[in-house]
């Protein structure tokens, strides 16, 4: 298949701009979201502690993708990543298009349509499941990871707020070269190997939020919801002239990230480039 170098950056782009408009909104309604500390957020080894409670689960929830995929097979995989992606959506949705909404329509309204477009959403995935269509799918990736952004922005803090993507960078690198999502890809690839072959415009693998296919490229949900929590941390923390910033930095480190896919043809970790220098503009606007 073709890469589309435009397509993915303007999904990724979009996708955080949308973030900074749900933070931007949640602004609006003073809506308070509590801080995670559960560990405190005074010192380094507090927002560490902070950091590895929510690894912790992550690698486990990504053990049982794998066990499930092994032993149950695709199908059930599948079944099983969409019940989990109608979930989040069910969860979330109605929250952020209701702040959304709230700003000019009554709030029974508001309410209302919140919950018909959830629905809707619902249907893309599950439609997106039993006939593949990824920009179906992609739609309902868009959301939630912009939606899971502006709510980790308002979430972590600083130091937390340096320490998580700085502890699932390094897993993130693990985890494609050495580890579970190495071996998750690998049972991916043979399990599609099992199912009919499809057509060379519909290759991939339809997983509800989890992958988002735009332009050639596969981007996991997890990349998406880190680059959208900088841009809207960004914003939070430096304002206009920070979120601007962010954008030129972070968005050449995705660039950088695709172009060495492209050329070395294997997967990549899509966090370690685009983060740590994320991570560089986060630390100058926290030290203004």
């Amino acid at each position: 298949m073709k890469r589309n170098f435009g397509a993915i950056v303007a999904f990724i782009l979009l996708t955080e701009i949308f973030s900074v408009f749900l933070t931007y909104n949640f602004l609006l309604l003073r809506i308070e979201v509590p801080s995670y500390q559960p560990f405190g957020n005074l010192t380094i080894e507090q927002a560490s502690m902070n950091a590895l409670s929510l690894l912790v689960p992550v690698i486990i929830f990504t053990l049982i993708f794998i066990f499930i995929l092994k032993f149950f097979g695709l199908n059930f995989f599948r079944i099983f990543a969409i019940f989990v992606s109608a979930l989040l959506i069910f969860i979330l949705n109605p929250v952020f298009i209701f702040a959304i909404l709230s700003n000019f329509l009554p709030e029974i309204l508001s309410i209302l349509i919140a919950y018909i477009f959830t629905f809707l959403l619902l249907i893309f995935i599950i439609y997106s499941a039993i006939k593949p269509n990824f920009w179906l799918s992609n739609i309902a990736s868009f959301f939630a990871c912009s939606e899971l952004g502006c709510l980790f922005s308002f979430m972590f803090s600083p130091p937390t707020l340096y320490i998580i993507p700085l502890f699932f960078l390094i897993y993130d690198v693990f985890a494609v070269f050495f580890g579970p999502l190495k071996i998750l890809i690998k049972e991916l690839k043979k399990g599609a190997k099992v199912k009919k072959k499809l057509k060379p415009e519909k290759k991939g693998i339809s997983l509800g939020i989890f992958i988002a296919n735009v332009g050639g490229f596969s981007i996991g949900s997890g990349d998406l919801v880190f680059y959208s929590l900088f841009a809207s941390s960004a914003f939070l923390i430096g304002n206009l002239p920070g979120l601007v910033s962010m954008f030129l930095v972070l968005n050449s480190g995705i660039l950088l990230n695709l172009i060495i896919l492209v050329k070395y043809k294997r997967a990549i970790p899509g966090l370690p480039i685009p983060i740590a220098l994320g991570l560089i503009v986060l630390l100058i606007l926290g030290l203004k």
